[in-house]
């Protein structure tokens, strides 16, 4: 039965999902520029860095290198919907939850010619639950501490409408740390990733392991004041909905470079 009432998704309430992360401390704030927890210690645990080569994978929970994930199990019938997210941080800023559905490896990070990506087909879960890539955002994510290198980034792709041949760019940071996530802006009137073709940079960044990430943005949470909490819930958030097999990762937005602890819950409501 579809969750219709307050009362059908306080029924289809799952168990508390906990979490909590050690961070480190971030690259300089600003930009469309977060921090990824996926190799930090805590819980769930640290994920190793991907091996999935150039033309990356598409990602399940029964994928390799996905261990950084919040684990949650597809109901039994119907659907799943965010019931309830809430973070305190050590710091300010905003989580995002995301659906991690696509990785690669294998990027150089001292070339700066075009290399070529011929990707996996998208899982279904864009924004209207098909594999058109409406939604679906693209970032660099960092698993080894970068070089000095600043250069633009160019991200050549397919639309979520089919049109090829566009581009989404970023500025990198300087020296990025580990778990850094730079995001690409896209194109005018894009709203989606549905393929990456082409990855090229105007210099080095001189040292470092980089991947390119495909990801959709599910909730977010603002914390306003250090070692304060924030929450979104089946009223305030708008129950977004959690596809079958989605692979759920957290994002850290800083307002500051300050090392950052957080700790949380993720609740889903199913039915």
């Amino acid at each position: 039965m579809a969750i219709t009432t307050v009362d059908l998704a306080v029924a289809g309430m799952r168990n508390p999902i906990p979490f909590v992360k050690q961070g480190i401390t971030m690259a300089a704030a600003g930009a469309i520029r977060g921090y990824s927890p996926w190799y930090a210690a805590g819980n769930p645990g640290a994920s190793t860095a991907n091996a999935a080569g150039v033309n990356g994978a598409a990602l399940t929970p029964a994928s390799g290198a996905v261990e950084g994930r919040l684990t949650r199990s597809n109901p039994g019938s119907g659907n799943a919907h965010v019931a309830r997210l809430q973070v305190n941080a050590s710091a300010t800023g905003t989580l995002w939850l995301i659906d991690r559905l696509w990785h690669n490896s294998g990027l150089s990070v001292t070339s700066t010619t075009a290399q070529a990506i011929t990707p996996a087909t998208l899982p279904a879960r864009s924004n209207d639950g098909t594999a058109n890539g409406a939604g679906i955002m693209a970032a660099v994510e960092w698993s080894g501490t970068g070089g000095a290198g600043t250069p633009t980034v160019t991200l050549t792709y397919t639309d979520q409408d089919g049109n090829t041949g566009n581009s989404a760019t970023l500025t990198g940071v300087t020296t990025p740390p580990v778990g850094t996530f730079e995001i690409f802006t896209l194109a005018a009137g894009d709203t989606g990733v549905r393929a990456p073709t082409s990855f090229i940079q105007s210099a080095t960044r001189t040292s470092g392991t980089m991947h390119l990430v495909l990801f959709r943005l599910i909730a977010a949470v603002d914390v306003t004041a250090a070692n304060n909490g924030g929450a979104i819930d089946i009223l305030t958030g708008g129950m977004p909905r959690v596809y079958d097999d989605s692979v759920l990762q957290l994002l850290w937005f800083p307002s500051s470079t300050t090392a950052l602890n957080f700790v949380g819950q993720y609740i889903e409501t199913q039915g």
